[in-house]
This record gives C-alpha cells, structure tokens and sequence, in this order.
C-alpha cells in the first residue's frame, strides 16, 4: 500500500485561513440582494419552482417584453441548479458564493502546489476584496470563474471527464462563458500544438475535453433559451433595445477599458503581472482566456461604479472575474518566487492566514449594516402575512431586493393584482445611485393602509 500524503504546514495554514474567512461570511450572513441582476435571478427561480419558464407579468423579477412574451436576459442554467437550494431555503442562495470562492482557492493551492511553491500563497485570492464582495451575493460571476479554471486545472491534470463537465457547466452559466471557454481552448491548442502534431494522446484528450465540453454547454444554452425565450440566444436584445449604441462596440474602450486597466495594476498592487508569470509557465489557455473575457468587456457599454474610485476600483473586477481569478493564480505564483522566505516567517505567516479575514470583516460588516432595513422589513412583511393568513407577498419593484427572499409566493403588483399584505419600497435602492431609475416611489397605493415602517419600506395592508 502507498503511504497518504502528509499535509504541510503550507496547507494547514492555508486550510485555517480559508476556514477564518468563511467563518466571517456566515457570522455575517447576506438578508437581502444586493444587484440588481440577482433579482432577475431570484425572479427566474422562482418561475422554475412554479414549474414554468415564461414568466407572467405577476411574477416579480426583471422581464421584457419580447416577440413571444416575457424574457429574462439572464441564463437559465445556474437559476435552474440552485432552484432547489432556494425551496429548502430562500437565503441558502448565498452559499454558492463562498463556496465557489473556497474551491477557486483551492484549486489555485493545487497549481502552487505542482509548481513546487507553498500552497499558502493561493490566500491572495480570498484576499482580493472583489472575491469577498461577490461571495456576499446571488450573482454567478465567481460561479463562473470556479467552474472555468477549475476545467483547465482538471484538463492539466489529464482529469478530462471532469474537465468536460466543467467546461459544460461554465459554457451556460454567464452570457460570455463561451467567449472565456473559447478563449482556454484557443490557448491550450496552441500549447500543445507540437504534442498534438504528434497526437500525443494525452495531449489530444486534454484539448478533445474542452471542445466537447464547451459544445455541450452551447448546446444547453440554447435548449434552455429556447425554452425560456423562443429564440436561440439570450434576452439581451429586447433588454436593451433603446441603447443608441451597441452592448458591445469600440465606442465603449474609452468609457469602459481605462476602468478595467487600473484595476488590473492597482487591486492588489500590480495584478496584471500575474500574466507575466503565466507566460514563463506556457499556461496560454489562462493567457487567452483572461485577454479574450477583458479585450470583450472593456467594449461592454456598462462597468460597476462606486460612489469613489476607490470602491469603483472594487467593484468593477465583477464584469471580468474569470479574468481576474486566472491572474491571481500567476500573481500568487509570483509572489512565492518573488518572497520564498516570507511563510517561512511566524509573524508573517501568520498575517497571510488572518489576512482574508481581516478585509473580508469590515466589507461583511458594512455590507450587512446596509442590508439592515431590507432585513428588517422582509420580517415585519412576512409577520404580516402570517397574521393575514392569505400566503402571499405584494410586492412593488422598488421592494424586490428585500421582498423576493419571502419564503411564500409572491406578486408583482404592478401587474394589477391586490395581495392582503404588499410590501413597498419607497426609493428605487441602488448602491451606484440611490434615486434610479426614476427618483422616489410612492407607497400611498390606492386601497392600501399603512401597518408599519421600516426605513423606506412599509407594510401595507388592503383596506
């Protein structure tokens, strides 16, 4: 029999840090969505759980009007997969986050770990503050960028049914998951060109994988558009048909591209030169993957803006993730060759461990205190509806980050329905711009009473 691997004290560390990190997560745990796209989401599994695809305009989430009714912009594929999660319990939804970011972590421990550095070093990824504020929520950008290097770490690891299904998975689980799988596959086929002139078969198998993984998820994006839509192709066209651009044009670089290029060398410090490592390390596919995904969205017309540079810097990373979280990798890699010394030393070994931690702590905290009055009025709006006995939730879109984790049904108001119980938000809440789309809503709804406030939202009940 062969002796089991003795786990290093690199690793210790690195699994105590990792466990820190998401002990802070679960103290404190996410009460309300956060983006906007998470109530297109939520509405989508909430349609999946009645059994339907096609939405009515009483259910609640983010719908237009398209060429055979209702349609989400938002793919089908990860909503249709945590819709069970959410019918156990509506805000076991945010477990996928940290646990999306803990196996990125560790498959980034597994490539420190082949490359002869210490595992500790793949720290930095729940270090980086974008990974901790996308683990706090519904959204499927760190989903994604699991699932993507997850499939070339398997696919390097001549694990290639385990790279097919995880590039099967990634294909359909964000709009431009295929432009991030192309993007690995265009790089591992450059990379093993030589071994495949030779059809070597390791080689042939490693690329083979990702192919046939990559067209499985086409294939069910486009059964899942199909059953959602009527079209081959997501909802994005009727999302945005009033832009007088493009989604994706060069007009955008100049607006879009220099946001993305100061996170890229200032969140940490000199994160681009995780590409540079990459390359002395012929990781191509890493290479394509992260150029393709940023080069694509840097001509996207939107990128997440904060109230300051500062949290600007933070929140844009989300649009390139996957990008992001292949850099990492180098940027670790770099650091352990840069600093062999530094795990070697108690105290500092000891800041790497409590480092995730200690930043993930001050944005849990603040993100939660800003999630307080969403909290606090979901409770007195389900209390209500328990008293009313009638089962069902109200809700005006202004309320939906809050109103959408109630356990029972819920309805979309604004389709003419009149619930018993309905909860209103009386500001259109956005982090990036407290008044959008339109400034303050009115609560005063005809037929309605007022039973309670809760910051801007209040209970109201049918006269």
């Amino acid at each position: 029999m062969t002796e089991s691997r003795r786990i290093s004290s690199s690793e210790w560390f690195l699994m105590i840090g990792a466990a820190l990190w998401a002990l802070v997560l679960v103290v404190k745990w996410p009460a309300a969505l956060s983006f906007g796209d998470e109530v297109g989401y939520v509405g989508q599994i909430r349609v999946l759980l009645q059994g339907r695809f096609r939405a009515s305009p009483e259910d609640p989430g983010v719908w237009f009007a398209g060429p055979q009714g209702l349609v989400s912009k938002y793919p089908y594929f990860v909503t249709l997969l945590e819709a069970p999660l959410f019918a156990l319990s509506p805000r076991l939804l945010f477990a996928v986050g940290p646990l999306s970011a803990l196996a990125l972590t560790f498959i980034a421990a597994r490539a420190l770990r082949a490359w002869g550095q210490p595992p500790i070093w793949a720290l930095v990824v729940l270090a980086h503050p974008t990974i901790t504020i996308i683990a706090r929520t519904a959204m499927t950008d760190l989903l994604l960028s699991a699932l993507v290097v997850g499939a070339w770490w398997t696919a390097r690891r001549d694990r290639f049914v385990w790279a097919a299904v995880l590039a099967a998975a990634a294909t359909p689980t964000k709009v431009y998951g295929i432009v991030v799988l192309a993007g690995l596959l265009a790089g591992e086929a450059i990379r093993e060109r030589a071994a495949l002139r030779r059809r070597e078969r390791a080689a042939v198998w490693r690329v083979v994988s990702l192919a046939a993984g990559t067209a499985i998820g086409l294939a069910v994006t486009v059964a899942l558009n199909y059953a959602a839509n009527g079209t081959a192709w997501f909802g994005y066209e009727a999302a945005h048909r009033d832009l007088t651009t493009p989604v994706f044009s060069p007009v955008h670089l100049l607006s879009t591209a220099p946001v993305h290029v100061a996170t890229l060398l200032l969140i940490p410090p000199l994160l681009a030169a995780g590409a540079w490592r990459l390359w002395k390390r012929r990781e191509l596919g890493p290479l394509f993957a992260a150029g393709s995904l940023t080069l694509l969205m840097g001509c996207y017309f939107f990128v997440d803006r904060g109230h300051s540079l500062a949290e600007t810097l933070l929140l844009s990373p989300r649009l390139i993730l996957p990008a992001v979280a292949f850099l990492l990798i180098g940027y670790a890699d770099l650091c352990a060759a840069a600093l062999p010394k530094v795990p070697e030393a108690r105290g500092l070994r000891l800041l790497m461990t409590l480092a995730p931690a200690l930043i993930a702590l001050p944005i849990s905290i603040r993100h939660r205190a800003w999630q307080a009055q969403e909290s606090q009025a979901l409770a007195a709006a389900t209390a209500a509806v328990a008293a009313s006995g009638e089962g069902a939730l109200g809700l005006t879109t202004t309320s939906t980050k809050a109103g959408l984790l109630f356990a029972g049904r819920t309805i979309a108001i604004e389709s003419g329905a009149h619930p018993e119980i309905v909860l209103c938000g009386s500001q259109y809440l956005s982090y990036r711009d407290p008044n959008a789309p339109g400034g303050a809503y009115d609560c005063n709804l005809p037929g309605y009473q007022t039973l309670e406030k809760r910051g801007s939202y209040s209970v109201l009940r049918r006269r």
